[in-house]
């Protein structure tokens, strides 16, 4: 299994720095998400382009990269999150040191559009990233107890060995049985697909592929998984995680129309590798902590009992 560096876990009194790799500032969660970071012992400081705009972009490209260029750097930041998605962040991978980040490695958190910042690092440099909630994700109101607390023991403690954490009531659906053994990459399937034929693109050699999306119909889910199959990512794989797919219609069978829940079936059976869904990571009310870039294994038995293990 490939090695990937992991930033060390944060003690109280560490730094974490807030960076705006795609869309401006919404609403007023900055303020919460700073106190909630301050509450749990941080110190917290803003990156320059937190509180910009410029168009649709948390301030141009050159200023977001070097943000997260000099939070690397900064050895007095110890961890960076991401203020929130949206788009962004593929405009600025030509605009980032990436030998200085692999120097610096630190705690890098973020989901949705930063799946473009995790695949290059993870590409670019080696190293493991954090799937996980962003500054705006832990300022609102409908942010859970699961989703917050999970959030606060993977700043301590970024990888916890063992069987993936699940919300009370939940349980994950093996669609191909078997086991398998990885290390963990993916993340939004529209920012991966988009990044296909680029110098970024996601390799995923031996690993295993983590994926969720918002806002998508089925026919596109459709069209985008079988994109990843024709790039021959699904070849080099070894095995599928599917997550949260968050207001992805249609929700229920209806005349010329599947599903969503009925496309990923469909796709893991073509693909026959091992595959589980129903993971609580993505765009939905529960978001775990998922660490991309450490070793995991899928176990999957053939009543459809799954497992998914950090180790």
């Amino acid at each position: 299994m490939n090695t990937y560096i992991m930033g060390q876990g944060l003690a109280p009194g560490d730094t974490i720095a807030i960076v705006a790799p795609s869309a401006p500032l919404a609403g007023e969660e900055l303020q919460k998400s700073r106190i909630f970071l301050e509450t749990l012992g941080y110190h917290v400081v803003l990156g320059k382009t937190v509180t910009s705009d410029w168009g649709y972009l948390a301030g141009r490209d050159d200023m977001r990269a070097a943000d997260i260029n000099a939070a690397f750097k900064d050895s007095h930041i110890d961890a960076v999150i991401c203020l929130r998605g949206g788009y962004g962040a593929t405009r600025l991978l030509d605009l980032l040191d990436y030998d200085s980040i692999a120097a610096h490695p630190k705690l890098f958190i973020g989901f949705s559009d930063i799946t473009a910042l995790h695949t290059a690092l993870h590409e670019r440099c080696h190293m493991a990233t954090i799937h996980g909630p962003m500054a705006l994700t832990l300022g609102r109101k409908t942010a859970t107890q699961y989703t917050l607390r999970q959030f606060a023991a993977g700043l301590i403690q970024p990888v916890r060995q063992g069987p993936f954490l699940l919300p009370p009531r939940t349980a994950l659906r093996g669609l191909v049985p078997g086991f398998v053994q990885g290390t963990i990459c993916g993340g939004n399937i529209s920012v991966l697909t988009a990044m296909i034929g680029t110098p970024y693109e996601l390799q995923g050699t031996g690993e295993l592929l983590f994926l969720e999306e918002i806002g998508e119909d089925a026919y596109a889910i459709d069209r985008m998984l079988r994109q990843m199959e024709q790039s021959g990512l699904i070849n080099r794989i070894r095995g599928i995680i599917f997550g949260e797919f968050t207001r992805c219609g249609p929700r229920s069978e209806a005349p010329f129309e599947f599903t969503v829940q009925q496309i990923i079936a469909q796709y893991a059976e073509r693909w026959n590798k091992p595959a589980l869904m129903g993971l609580p990571v993505g765009h939905g009310r529960q978001n775990g902590w998922l660490p991309l870039g450490v070793n995991a294994s899928i176990q999957i038995e053939n009543n459809g009992k799954a497992r998914f293990i950090i180790e």
